[in-house]
């Protein structure tokens, strides 16, 4: 009895740091219509999201869907999440998920685990700039929460 709860208080302060430097900004869904995305014109894109930590890491995951007229959005697409945190910070978070076809379901895309000093960037086309250092990605991480979304090619 004593050695399991030894091995219990040891699991519990091993999880529990990894636990509480950041549980991210959550998850949700955000639709815009009417935008451009290359060459193609999309009367409304639903871009779902979860952001969250798993062991002290970001973990990101994410997908779109669109409905327009029948033509292929670039393979190169990408989501920009704006994730602000009330407090004057905020990056955004890159989505790069299978892209789907018009008025079809949501492309696939797989969880990820980005390193902290490349979670929350600012960017420019596709690419990643000026990201945060772990330290404040950590604090906009924990507090923030996704706001807006942005699409590039």
């Amino acid at each position: 009895m004593r050695r399991q709860l030894l091995v219990t208080v040891s699991i519990i302060l091993l999880v529990f740091p990894c636990l509480s430097i950041a549980a991210g900004p959550g998850s949700g869904r955000m639709t815009k219509n009417n935008i451009r995305i290359g060459q193609c014109r999309a009367d409304s894109m639903t871009v779902q999201w979860k952001l969250g930590s798993l062991m002290g890491e970001p973990t990101v995951a994410g997908s779109f869907k669109w409905r327009g007229q029948d033509c292929r959005l670039p393979s190169s697409t990408t989501i920009w999440l704006k994730v602000v945190d009330g407090h004057g910070g905020r990056g955004y978070v890159r989505i790069s998920p299978a892209t789907p076809k018009a008025n079809s379901g949501y492309g696939y895309n797989t969880t990820g685990s980005p390193n902290w000093k490349k979670a929350l960037c600012g960017y420019s086309g596709t690419s990643r700039t000026k990201c945060y250092g772990k330290k404040n990605a950590i604090a906009i991480w924990k507090n923030g929460y996704v706001d807006d979304f942005t699409v590039q090619w």
